[in-house]
């Protein structure tokens, strides 16, 4: 892991802040009146802001400062870090009993630096003080210095120090997240402005669940990075309440997958790209594939290979069973990895219930094989799961696209 893994751009959180007064005021006066600094202070925190960015936020004139279309852009992403502060500040609220505001705290109010706020989340992330300055390549005492302020000005323990390491308490971890999904919006800003200039740059963090795995998300990757090589993609495999984790703390862009019913709320939003039916698969010269039809209580008796409980596909495979007053399989194998499938399979007369998208390359190798069983009733929404309180980077955005059009290939 690295300081990049953590979504960590070094850019002044005050200058943002400055900049973000003048584009709401459109006048440096009325700006650093609100903001309690001098003209001079403001004026030269945008002039070093732009340099920084290379590119200009506003146009001057005797009446103001205007936004440009790069200032527009910036102050749209800002706003988003900057409501991720207020909420965690909310959050903050009930643990401190005597009414103190969060506001007046600099930590909620984009003032302070963000190397202090690098090595929170670095501590956070490695749970232990050496790992973490290994992380962002400062001392230790760097990081125990940047936490130990933090500490002081929340009035507030951020970490239970044990000989194992630290152990995050219950705001940090609310802190941290929230901390986390302001260093995505502000990197997503940079991505921004350089797609502005025709540059398209950045990175996408993909969660990927088993239907999408062997053909729609590679073969959306393959497109995207055709098309726009200078991109980088990471993709994570694992249990989806982690990947869950991941995407609302804006460690992930998006998840790829089957949608679950109840995502689309506070935190997250979903798109079905296409439904999808399960089916039943063996290997290729398994006994029952020369068959030309096959009722589905027929396999009550064979050893199956079968997703993890609760997953979606296994809610529809059991109540498929229950359809049919039938017992779910007592001794099934369960995993939701498809080389352990493929194996399995190969090896035996086991059936397992995936997709048959799951199993696109396996067929073309004449490997496995779709039994010609009706399962008409386990069909199931494929698609994507996203952010609520954002919008996707650039980078981001172009993998959605191609996951569309790959989806729309699908259904034809």
């Amino acid at each position: 892991m690295t300081a990049t893994h953590l979504g960590i751009t070094e850019i002044s959180l005050r200058h943002l802040k400055s900049a973000l007064y003048v584009y709401d005021y459109k006048n440096v006066t009325r700006a650093a009146n609100k903001l309690n600094r001098s003209q001079t202070a403001v004026t030269k925190a945008v002039g070093e802001l732009e340099a920084e960015l290379g590119c200009v936020l506003f146009d001057r004139s005797s009446v103001g400062m205007m936004p440009t279309v790069h200032g527009e852009a910036l102050a749209h992403r800002v706003k988003l870090a900057a409501a991720e502060f207020d909420r965690a500040g909310a959050a903050y609220q009930p643990f401190v009993p005597g009414g103190r505001s969060y506001q007046s705290i600099p930590i909620f109010s984009m003032d302070i630096s963000y190397k202090r706020l690098a090595a929170f989340v670095a501590l956070f992330q490695a749970r232990d003080i050496n790992e973490a300055a290994k992380l962002l390549g400062v001392t230790k005492a760097a990081i125990y210095n940047s936490v130990r302020q933090m500490e002081e000005l929340l009035d507030l323990e951020l970490f239970e120090r044990g000989p194992g390491g630290v152990s995050p308490t219950s705001f940090c971890a609310v802190l941290a997240r929230h901390t986390k999904l302001a260093f995505a919006e502000i990197r997503h800003a940079l991505d921004d402005l350089a797609s502005l200039d025709g540059v398209t740059s950045g990175n996408v963090a993909i969660g990927t669940l088993p239907y999408t795995r062997t053909y729609l998300t590679p073969k959306a990757i393959n497109r995207l990075l055709s098309r726009h090589p200078q991109l980088g993609v990471t993709t994570q495999e694992g249990p989806y309440n982690l990947m869950q984790a991941d995407l609302r703390s804006g460690d992930l862009d998006v998840i790829v997958g089957a949608v679950r019913p109840a995502e689309a709320g506070a935190d997250f939003k979903t798109e079905t790209l296409i439904e999808d039916r399960l089916a039943v698969i063996a290997r290729k010269d398994h006994p029952l594939a020369q068959q030309k039809k096959i009722d589905f209580q027929d396999l009550q008796n064979l050893e199956w290979v079968l997703p993890a409980a609760e997953t979606p596909a296994r809610l529809l495979f059991d109540e498929t069973c229950r359809g049919y007053n039938m017992e779910t399989p007592k001794h099934a194998v369960q995993t939701s990895s498809q080389s352990m499938v493929r194996g399995l399979l190969l090896d035996s007369d086991r059936v397992a219930l995936v997709s048959e998208h799951q199993i696109f390359y396996d067929r073309k190798a004449g490997l496995l094989e779709v039994l010609p069983v009706d399962l008409e009733e386990t069909y199931r929404p494929i698609g994507i799961t996203l952010r609520a309180h954002t919008q996707p980077s650039p980078a981001a955005s172009l993998l959605l696209e191609e996951l569309r059009r790959v989806a729309e290939e699908l259904k034809r």
